[in-house]
């Protein structure tokens, strides 16, 4: 989970209708969020939702407000439901700073923890760890499947830093930053890769900011 830069521009359809879910929404979300779930950021094509940051059942009123859409993968927003609507809101924290994000290799578990100790930066790890590991770190089939996948990813992208690490070529290094590009997925655990490597972040550091403010 990594901040998100979001258009400014009010979808027409939420001003001129009672839908929150607008083509012209859907369109615009999948463009900010270069078509990732906001919160596991895997790719998305056709599975993706308009998700409310607040839940609709505890917050109504905001059930048309842009800046409380997101768009979210169907398996996080089941998840997700109404259950966590403290979260920290990706579009104004930097995430992939605030919360750790690591992959425990041997023990076949993704870490989160909160560096600000605000809940809601406590209740956002708490929300990823079950995402992740699911609840109480029991995976169902589908939880498991999830993470399989993301554990894929991690594990190409070392092989990728390995090869890097091994034979510091142009060629490899920049095999190394296409993996960083805003649109690639998991970008919160590969930042702290990176952080976690003195000498993979001298080299790195510019190639892992995203949607910053300047």
């Amino acid at each position: 989970m990594i901040r998100i830069s979001k258009s400014q521009i009010v979808p027409e359809s939420l001003t001129e209708t009672q839908t929150y879910d607008g083509e012209d929404v859907q369109e615009r979300l999948l463009h900010d969020q270069h078509r990732k779930c906001y919160l596991c950021e895997r790719t998305r094509t056709t599975d993706f939702e308009i998700e409310h940051h607040k839940s609709k059942k505890n917050f109504p009123e905001s059930q048309q407000d842009w800046e409380n859409l997101l768009l979210v993968c169907g398996y996080c927003n089941k998840r997700k439901a109404s259950l966590f609507d403290n979260i920290v809101n990706p579009t104004v924290c930097n995430v992939e700073e605030e919360i750790t994000q690591r992959i425990d290799f041997n023990r076949k578990m993704a870490l989160f923890s909160a560096i600000v100790t605000e809940e809601s930066h406590q209740k956002t790890a708490e929300l990823l760890n079950r995402l992740f590991n699911g609840k109480k770190g029991l995976r169902k089939i589908k939880e498991e499947l999830f993470f399989e996948y993301a554990l894929s990813v991690i594990n190409r992208f070392q092989k990728i830093l390995n090869n890097y690490l091994m034979n510091p070529t142009t060629d490899n290094e920049q095999k190394v930053k296409d993996e960083l590009q805003i649109d690639k997925e998991f970008l919160g655990f590969k930042y702290w890769i990176i952080r976690d490597n003195k000498f993979l972040y001298q080299i790195f550091h510019k190639d892992i900011i995203w949607n910053k403010q300047h």
